[in-house]
């Protein structure tokens, strides 16, 4: 017997909650946790802000997150020197702004690496050889092949190869580099929702920082909830050290990059720790460097993110090739790294902060909660 539609609907609101209520501690635990390492690791990060400051912060983002720590906001503070009460509470981001932006289902497909290559140019992308989605496999046109035909394809390819998840990945979770076909057909003979790749050379102006892997920018759009005119809010340059990978859970470190494409005056690890000069090459830092095809790279990121639906904020990774030529090694569309522009003392959304607190309160619903936890 069908419930009637009152019951249905009050059922579903009351199942959206809890889910919601279930994510929100799981996003204060999981940031209390990482913040008490700050804190553990740099005590003076703990100290409070001026009061006016703190008092701004919170008279901004209290209607949106009424009980918000200010975590964030003396962390900024203390290890740029200066905050801006826009600094988005890392919390508050996690748990309300980017479930409101970003409807949780979509970012799933959106974001498949597999996919992307039919829904982006995919000559942007590093050459494919191989899909695996569901456990069936599909060459690099996404056509079926057979599992008796990967020998000869593994055979053929142009080694080094990289071999990484096509879903569910983050900080380089799961990424290998091969260098031979056996190594390739070990690699697959356990594994399932994959994608293998050509190894990208990287230019040599970041090879030079860090040659082991790819160094690559991130750059963050955003689709204005006004206009829906795509704006680039941020970048920054993510690079390995001592053979990692450039995330910051690998061991990477991360430089804010200023919107003329000079860099910041220091570069910055997963807790906190600043650095003017890069751990291994010992290249520095600073305005003295600037990223080369900036403007171009901008350009081609707002073009890219117009091409998404029902995406406002995405980071896109680009690399830089041996040739020179922008490429795109993946788009992130949800669990972003606010903190990349923070740490440098910029609010993630600058000017478009206001925007996006009144398009949050007036959007509850978008808040709500999907079975899928990120």
């Amino acid at each position: 017997m069908s419930l009637p539609p009152p019951v249905r609907e009050a059922l579903r609101l009351s199942r959206d909650r809890l889910f919601f209520l279930l994510h929100r501690r799981a996003v204060n635990y999981e940031w209390r946790l990482r913040h008490r390492k700050v804190f553990a690791l740099h005590p003076e990060y703990r100290k409070p802000c001026p009061p006016q400051l703190e008092a701004d912060h919170r008279r901004l983002w209290k209607p949106l997150d009424p009980r918000f720590p200010l975590d964030t906001l003396r962390i900024c503070y203390h290890l740029a020197g200066h905050a801006d009460p826009r600094t988005v509470p890392e919390e508050t981001f996690a748990a309300l702004v980017e479930r409101c932006l970003n409807p949780p289902d979509w970012p799933f497909w959106l974001s498949h690496k597999s996919l992307l290559y039919k829904l982006l140019p995919a000559d942007l992308f590093p050459e494919p050889h191989l899909h695996n989605i569901g456990g069936a496999f599909f060459d690099a046109d996404l056509r079926p092949i057979s599992r008796s035909s990967l020998p000869s394809l593994a055979r053929s390819l142009p080694y080094p190869v990289v071999l990484k998840p096509n879903w569910d990945s983050s900080g380089g979770r799961g990424v290998v580099f091969l260098t031979n076909p056996d190594e390739l057909l070990e690699a697959i003979r356990t594994r399932s929702d994959f994608l293998v790749q050509s190894f990208l050379t990287q230019h040599h102006f970041f090879r030079a920082f860090h040659d082991h892997g790819v160094n690559t920018l991130r750059v963050y759009t955003y689709k204005s909830v006004q206009d829906d005119r795509v704006h680039v809010l941020n970048t920054a340059l993510r690079m390995g050290v001592a053979g990692s990978l450039d995330n910051l859970t690998a061991g990477g470190i991360v430089c804010f990059i200023h919107p003329d494409g000079r860099m910041h005056h220091y570069a910055c690890e997963r807790y906190g720790q600043k650095f003017e000069l890069h751990p291994d090459s010992r290249l520095p830092f600073g305005p003295a460097t600037r990223i080369p095809d900036f403007d171009h790279l901008l350009e081609l990121t707002r073009e890219l993110a117009a091409r998404l639906p029902m995406i406002r904020l995405a980071g896109w990774d680009m690399a830089m090739d041996a040739e020179g030529r922008w490429r795109c090694i993946e788009v992130n569309l949800h669990g972003h790294s606010i903190r990349f522009a923070q740490y440098a003392g910029q609010p993630f959304f600058g000017a478009f902060t206001d925007e996006v607190i009144a398009y949050c309160l007036s959007h509850p619903r978008r808040q709500r909660a999907s079975l899928r936890i990120y």
